[in-house]
């Protein structure tokens, strides 16, 4: 099974942390079972109801959690660039690997050394100039197969002047011809991003909103590619620095199902329980089975945040 989504606007909410789950061809179905057996939980929903409900397994490629996973970077993006946005300027710098003279395969291999390259560089002359340093960075594969990273960060190179940059499209005849556009310029970016091994292509502008960058970030946070296995193992979709703010773990009661035993706790504390999905209906029905305890499989689904367990 293959995800089938792009990023809509519209389904993401301009002062959440989070979009909805009404993401364009996607309806995230709580009959899907997790692909890698992520263990179930159990959560009160009030006096001796409790729901029982399938974790995260952190996979992206995983057709159930893939969009949790992208959802939980988004709202920590969000929430962290809230934060840094109180005392900083925040920039987007937009790198993107050459292709000319170099496979997909050895993209794909050396994009991480490479893209730390830079970035170790970039840290260094923020320290020197007293910046602060923090960023976040979301990394997808072009259609050439290439990778291509947009950096949400506090960091500026100090150099930046106004200028042009040209870029060539098909016209509607089928011709290239060249297009500009203004954009800030910067010799010290066009040094590092050669010196690192990526190209010579970049782009860095200032964000104007937190909100607006939110959906900047959506954008690529949720496209398909985003969620298919062609990645290698290791692949970091997202990169933080360590100084970016963690996001706030919500309080929860839920508790793991993993063995006979934990099931059978729950039989004793629970008159019913209600199952997310007809898998976890026929899990906790085999468990429970004997005890008094009311299984239901929910028919609508709920929305839980699993990111809290």
């Amino acid at each position: 099974m293959t995800f089938e989504i792009e990023a809509d606007s519209g389904s993401l909410d301009l002062y959440s942390t989070s979009p909805t789950d009404a993401v364009k061809g996607l309806v995230l179905s709580s009959v899907l079972r997790c692909e890698y057996g992520a263990p179930y939980f159990a959560f009160c929903r009030g006096g001796a109801r409790y729901g029982v409900v399938q974790g995260c397994c952190n996979h992206w490629n995983c057709v159930r959690c893939g969009l949790q996973v992208a959802k939980q970077h988004y709202g920590r993006i969000v929430e962290g660039a809230r934060e840094l946005a109180k005392d900083n300027d925040m920039w987007f710098i937009t790198i993107t690997c050459r292709g000319a003279d170099l496979s997909e395969a050895e993209a794909t291999k050396n994009y991480l050394a490479w893209t730390s390259k830079f970035l170790d560089a970039c840290y260094t002359k923020a320290k020197r100039s007293g910046q602060i340093w923090s960023y976040v960075q979301v990394t997808e594969k072009q259609k050439r197969g290439h990778p291509h990273s947009h950096i949400l960060t506090t960091f500026q190179p100090g150099d930046l002047i106004a200028g042009v940059v040209e870029n060539w499209v098909t016209n509607a005849s089928g011709e290239r011809a060249a297009e500009y556009r203004d954009a800030l310029r910067s010799e010290w970016l066009q040094r590092s991003v050669c010196q690192s091994g990526l190209g010579d292509q970049y782009d860095i502008s200032k964000v104007q909103t937190i909100e607006g960058a939110s959906r900047y970030v959506a954008k690529y946070m949720f496209k398909k590619s985003q969620f298919e296995s062609h990645y290698p193992k290791g692949w970091k979709r997202v990169r933080y620095a360590q100084s970016w703010p963690d996001q706030a773990k919500p309080k929860t009661d839920a508790f793991v199902l993993l063995s006979r035993d934990d099931w059978h706790s729950l039989a004793r504390k629970a008159a019913v329980v209600d199952a997310e999905s007809g898998d976890a209906y026929e899990t906790a029905s085999f468990y429970m089975q004997g005890s008094d305890t009311i299984v239901y499989e929910r028919t609508e689904p709920e929305i839980v945040d699993k990111s809290s367990i």
